[in-house]
């Protein structure tokens, strides 16, 4: 009788211990699986290409107000313009709208050197002015545009050129 009753105990142990696998091995295999779903959730890379914003979208959509305009190294027309509340950037033929984020820098005309649209953000960076011929009102500067995913979607170098209330629309306030 004592005999079976630990053989009876004997078998239960080993049926109770086939169910549970080692707590590492189930916390790398989990860690495995979370990677694999954080990879396939990712959209694949696609870099984003901004058109420059012409004179007619300017006076279509008002954009003549104070702030910054970010013009491509030999372009004309910008690829960004913002205020101290919203930027725009042409983007596959749409004008897409960036918020002012209030935390960055401010730049002449109360522009900011971040914007955030839904799925992107901008920044804008001052370059060091080789040249010489920058003031308050136009420097060197680098547009970055990021994705989603935080990756660098485009970037480009150029100028920025400001202005504030008394200058005219699309013209640059005269250096003091």
């Amino acid at each position: 009788m004592m005999r079976s009753a630990v053989l009876a105990l004997a078998a239960l142990g080993a049926l109770s211990a086939c169910g549970k696998e080692d707590p590492a091995r189930q916390r790398a295999e989990d860690a495995h699986d979370i990677a694999m779903v954080e990879r396939m959730s990712k959209e694949p890379f696609r870099p984003i290409l901004p058109r420059p914003i012409t004179r007619i979208d300017v006076e279509r959509y008002g954009l003549d107000k104070p702030g910054c305009r970010f013009v491509r190294q030999g372009e004309a027309d910008p690829i960004f313009i913002g205020n101290a509340e919203e930027g725009f950037m042409r983007i596959e033929g749409d004008l897409k709208r960036y918020a002012a984020k209030l935390e960055s820098a401010q730049l002449p005309g109360d522009a900011r050197t971040t914007y955030v649209g839904l799925s992107t953000w901008v920044d804008l960076v001052s370059l060091p002015d080789r040249a010489g011929g920058s003031d308050t009102t136009h420097w060197p500067a680098r547009l970055i545009l990021h994705d989603a995913q935080e990756r660098v979607a485009f970037r480009a170098d150029g100028e920025m050129r400001c202005r504030g209330d008394a200058a005219a629309p699309g013209e640059a306030t005269p250096a003091a």
